[in-house]
């Protein structure tokens, strides 16, 4: 793959994440208010299918992005690539993605970045305190209970959900939605990376959505 593919494919892969979080959060969240939980029970078939099926696939997708295996492309292999692969990221590879940059635009360069391997360290320096609980709590659901029936009894699997939370989820989650945002504006728009949080964009939007699903009549 190239740094291009990679930083699409690692952006792609935070944001069906979030979006899935999100949706499993939000429809979460409806359940502590009795008043909810009455226009739930209207099509309770249905939403108990959409809160197992939205649970499974985003630890699934979770464990896809702290997978370790040889074979995997997880966030911390793409963190890997952006320092073997920096010089994609200089202004001549850039003006080979960009021929015609100048033309267009003189001046273009006047206020580039271009990063070093420091920059890259203090980006995902913000990922150390959750890659391990991505790939040790978050990961041990997906392959014990999802992936593989390994756990299949309440008891035996309820010690591992204990173990996570969606708080943390979401602050890993919007770690991750935050340094591929500022590498994918670092390798597109030359943009010197911000190193903030960002608030995922759809998130009101999905909030929004299930609210107006189970109001649905």
């Amino acid at each position: 793959m190239t740094t291009k593919e990679w930083i699409d494919f690692i952006k792609e892969e935070v944001e069906s994440s979030l979006t899935l979080f999100y949706g499993y959060a939000a429809f979460s969240e409806k359940l502590k208010d009795q008043s909810w939980v009455n226009l739930i029970n209207r099509n309770v078939r249905f939403w108990k299918i959409y809160a197992a099926s939205t649970q499974r696939s985003l630890f699934l997708s979770l464990g896809r992005l702290s997978d370790d295996g040889p074979d995997c492309k997880s966030f911390t292999d793409f963190q890997a690539i952006c320092f073997t692969q920096i010089a994609d990221f200089s202004k001549e590879e850039y003006l080979i993605r960009n021929p015609d940059i100048m033309k267009i635009n003189p001046n273009y360069f006047d206020n580039a970045y271009f990063p070093t391997k420091e920059d890259f360290a203090t980006l995902f320096k913000q990922t150390s305190q959750y890659n391990k609980y991505l790939r040790d709590e978050c990961k041990a659901i997906r392959s014990k209970v999802f992936a593989h029936a390994i756990l299949n009894k309440e008891e035996e699997y309820l010690e591992l959900f204990k173990a996570v939370t969606l708080d943390d989820i979401e602050k890993a989650l919007l770690t991750y939605y935050s340094i591929i945002r500022d590498i994918w504006d670092l390798f597109h728009n030359l943009r010197k990376p911000k190193n903030k949080p960002y608030k995922f964009d759809e998130k009101d939007a999905i909030y929004d959505s299930i609210a107006l699903a189970i109001n649905e009549k």
